[in-house]
């Protein structure tokens, strides 16, 4: 009999539900770690729906406004949709400039034609990068950066209730996304150039040395030498500095959803 309230309430508002459950879904694509393929589409969609019910229980949601027509309710779907994929794809955007890095790094070291499976993203990706990635994805997980993502992404229902969303002739919004794109490159560049700086050091040295001595073969020595320094400076310097590296993204990728938020909240 305490399932009869719910049953009905949900019954009734169906609709409401089912508008929850887009957004929430489409928040969930791109989410780091959860939205890895490694885990099973039922176990997500299980996820999905259970924060959906969470949502819709809590009465965060209390009015949806749409025209009372099919056209508008597929509108409201499609604005529901952009919604959640905006939030998630800025979270997801961000904590990919750790793998760029990671690929700036390997390129410099010489292990660009050397790629591995990700087995959450399931793509091939560079060594290092990977080692990178994978890293932070876990320091995401122990951190409980997950449910901070999470927290924030249930009270946008509060801030952006559902229909009310400004997206389609939203210019600041627009501008903001592109300078987080230029942000991203300009952040994994800041992450790789310690090692990427001292391996271009290492390459003028031995264009220097070649001159010098001309019959030296600098494929013979400098592609060892590059390969151990890289492992030399990933090991020493990279990885232990790697939780201030994932505290400046994971601080960065809140502030960008938060302000995503703040964007498509109605005026």
């Amino acid at each position: 009999m305490e399932m009869l309230p719910f049953l009905v309430a949900a019954f009734n508002e169906i609709d409401v539900l089912m508008l929850i459950l887009v957004r929430v879904s489409a928040f969930l694509i791109f989410l780091p770690v959860l939205s890895g393929m490694s885990i099973p589409l039922q176990a997500r969609l299980f996820f999905a729906l259970v924060t959906s019910v969470a949502i819709f229980l809590s009465g965060t949601v209390t009015s949806v406004t749409f025209y009372d027509t099919p056209t508008g309710f597929i509108m409201l779907i499609l604005s529901e949709v952009m919604v959640g994929a905006l939030l998630g794809f800025i979270l997801f955007f961000v904590f990919n400039a750790i793998l760029f890095a990671g690929q700036f790094i390997d390129f410099s070291m010489g292990f660009s034609m050397v790629n591995v499976l990700d087995p959450i993203q399931q793509i091939q990706v560079p060594i290092i990068g990977n080692v990178l990635f994978m890293s932070a994805s876990a320091l995401l997980v122990v951190t409980g950066g997950l449910h901070v993502f999470l927290d924030v992404f249930f009270n946008s229902f509060r801030l952006i209730p559902i229909g009310t969303a400004f997206i389609l002739g939203n210019a600041p919004l627009m501008e903001f996304i592109v300078w987080m794109f230029v942000g991203f490159v300009v952040l994994a560049v800041q992450i790789s150039m310690p090692i990427v700086g001292v391996l271009m050091i290492i390459n003028v040295v031995l264009g220097i040395m070649v001159k010098a001595v001309p019959q030296m073969n600098v494929f013979v020595i400098g592609m060892p030498l590059k390969v151990l320094i890289g492992l030399i400076l990933v090991t020493s310097v990279m990885l232990p500095s790697l939780g201030t590296i994932y505290g400046n993204v994971f601080n960065i990728a809140l502030e960008g959803m938060v302000s995503v938020m703040e964007g498509m909240a109605p005026e």
